[in-house]
C-alpha cells in the first residue's frame, strides 16, 4: 500500500532564505548538562526546550482574528516542543501555554487609553514616557530569557504606542530575536489618517527597526510593509493564516483523524470512490487516473472507501491486485487494506473534503454515490452508462465505460479547471495543520535549536 506522505525531515531549511541565521542562541551553550558516564568518560548532552514568547494586546480567549491566529501558533509551537508564553493585558491562554498578564499591554487599559487620546491629538506627554519606562521594566526580564519573541501587530499598529516603543527599545538589546508578525498597518489605512502625526512615537510603526525581522500574512501586506518601511520586498516573509477545515466542514472526529493520518489536505485534487471492491467498479481505472494526474504534476490522491464485495470469492483476488497497483502509486488509499473503517459518517466527511467523485464503473444498477455527491455539490466524473445519465443528466462529466486512466484524468482536469474547484483546492492548502507545520513552526524555531 502507498504510505501516507510525510514531510521531508529537513524541509524546514528552505525557510532559511527568508532570514539570515542568527548567532547561536545563548540557551544552547548554557543548557547543556554534561556528566561522565561509567564507560570511558563519555558525556550525555541534554537541552532545555526553546523559550518562545508571543506578544499581543489581548490573549486568544478574547474574540478577534489576531488573537485566534496567535492561539493557533502558540498551540502548534507547544506541540513542537517549545516552552511558550503569551504576554497580553487581558484574556486566557490555550491549554499548556503560559500567560503573563501586564495591564499596560492591553489596548483598553485606562492609562493606555488616556495616552492614546493624547497621541491622537499629536501630543506626546510625560505620561507616555513614564508608561514606556514602566513597560520596559516589566517586559525586560521576560524577553531576556526568550529565544524568540513574536510580536503580533504591535509593531505596525498604534493601539498602544508605549508598548510599541518599549518593544523597539528592548529589540535593540536582543538583535535577531524579535519577529514582527504583521496583520495590519496603521499607516496604510485611511481610517487612521487623523491619528497619525510626524515624528515619534507615531513614526515607530512606519519604519523598519534594526534587529527585528518582519513577516506578513499576505502578499499585499508584504508589499505595503516593504514600501512603507523601506524594506526589501524579498526580505519580508509571507506566512498566511490558516483555516480549521475540519471545524468549517463539520467533520466528525474520526473523519478529521483520517484526513490528518492520510495527509488528505495535501491532495490536489482529492478524489473519492465510495464503492465495494468488485471488478465491475473498475477501481484499477481510478488508480490509473490518479497515476496519470500525478505524472502531469498534480499531487492527486484517491480514497476508495469500501471493502471487498461479500458474495464473490474472486473479490479477495481482486483486492490483492488492487493492493499491488496501489503500492506503485503514491496517494492511493484503499481504506480496507489500511485497516481503516469507513462508516457512512466518515464517507460523508470524505464527500465534504473531496474535489471530485470518480466512478469509472463498467456497469451500475442505480448509482447512489451520484446522489450523495450532488448533495455535497461535488463534481462528478463517471462512466457513460444509461443508469448514471438518468440520475445526473448534464451535471456530470462522462467517460466511456472502458476509459483508460489517461482519458479519465483528462475529464478530471476539465471538470476541476473551473474557478470554484480550483479555489477549493487552494483553500485546502491553507489548512491550519499544513500552515503551522510547514510554515509557522519552522520559521519561528529556525535558529533556536
Amino acid at each position: 500500500m502507498a504510505r501516507p506522505h510525510r514531510r521531508p525531515r529537513h524541509a524546514h531549511l528552505r525557510f532559511a532564505r527568508h532570514f539570515p541565521r542568527p548567532a547561536e542562541p545563548a540557551w544552547r551553550s548554557h543548557s547543556r548538562r554534561s556528566r561522565p558516564s561509567d564507560e570511558g568518560g563519555c558525556h550525555r548532552v541534554t537541552r532545555r526546550r526553546p523559550r518562545i514568547v508571543l506578544v499581543h494586546y489581548t490573549a486568544p480567549s478574547i474574540l478577534g482574528g489576531v488573537e485566534k491566529v496567535m492561539g493557533a501558533h502558540a498551540t502548534a509551537l507547544r506541540e513542537a516542543g517549545a516552552d511558550v508564553t503569551i504576554v497580553a493585558g487581558r484574556g486566557r491562554a490555550p491549554r499548556g501555554v503560559r500567560l503573563t498578564r501586564i495591564p499596560e499591554v492591553d489596548s483598553r487599559n485606562e492609562s493606555v487609553l488616556r495616552n492614546f487620546r493624547s497621541l491622537a491629538q499629536g501630543e506626546r506627554t510625560k505620561a507616555h514616557d513614564a508608561l514606556v519606562d514602566r513597560l520596559v521594566r516589566k517586559l525586560r526580564p521576560i524577553l531576556a530569557k526568550a529565544d524568540r519573541v513574536v510580536v503580533h501587530n504591535v509593531l505596525t499598529m498604534h493601539k498602544d504606542l508605549a508598548l510599541t516603543e518599549a518593544l523597539v527599545r528592548l529589540a535593540r538589546e536582543r538583535p535577531g530575536v524579535v519577529i514582527a508578525w504583521t496583520h495590519d498597518l496603521a499607516w496604510s489605512d485611511p481610517q487612521y489618517a487623523n491619528e497619525r502625526h510626524p515624528g515619534d512615537p507615531w513614526g515607530l510603526i512606519a519604519r523598519a527597526h534594526p534587529g527585528i525581522r518582519y513577516v506578513a500574512v499576505s502578499d499585499e501586506r508584504a508589499d505595503q510593509l516593504a514600501a512603507l518601511a523601506g524594506l526589501r520586498r524579498e526580505g519580508v516573509a509571507v506566512v498566511p493564516n490558516g483555516v480549521d477545515i475540519a471545524a468549517a466542514l463539520g467533520l466528525s472526529s474520526a473523519g478529521a483523524r483520517m484526513a490528518e493520518r492520510l495527509n488528505l489536505y495535501r491532495a490536489d485534487p482529492l478524489l473519492v470512490l465510495p464503492a465495494r471492491l468488485t471488478r465491475r467498479k473498475r477501481i484499477e481505472a481510478a488508480i490509473a487516473a490518479t497515476a496519470a494526474l500525478r505524472g502531469r504534476g498534480h499531487p492527486a490522491m484517491l480514497v476508495v472507501t469500501g471493502p471487498p464485495g461479500p458474495h464473490n470469492a474472486a473479490n479477495a483476488r481482486y483486492l490483492a491486485e488492487l493492493k499491488a497497483l496501489a503500492e506503485k502509486v503514491d496517494g492511493v488509499h484503499l481504506l480496507y487494506a489500511l485497516g481503516m473503517k469507513a462508516p457512512y459518517r466518515v464517507i460523508a466527511d470524505l464527500y465534504a473534503l473531496a474535489d471530485a467523485l470518480v466512478l469509472p464503473s463498467q456497469s451500475e444498477g442505480f448509482g447512489i454515490p451520484l446522489l450523495e455527491a450532488a448533495l455535497h455539490r461535488l463534481p462528478i466524473v463517471c462512466s457513460d452508462l444509461a443508469t448514471l445519465r438518468a440520475l445526473a443528466g448534464d451535471a456530470a462529466a462522462y467517460v466511456p465505460p472502458d476509459a483508460s486512466g489517461e482519458v479519465i484524468a483528462d475529464a478530471i482536469e476539465r471538470t476541476l479547471g473551473q474557478p470554484g474547484p480550483r479555489f477549493r483546492s487552494r483553500v485546502r492548502a491553507m489548512a491550519w495543520s499544513r500552515v503551522l507545520s510547514e510554515r509557522v513552526v519552522p520559521l519561528v524555531l529556525e535558529g533556536t535549536a
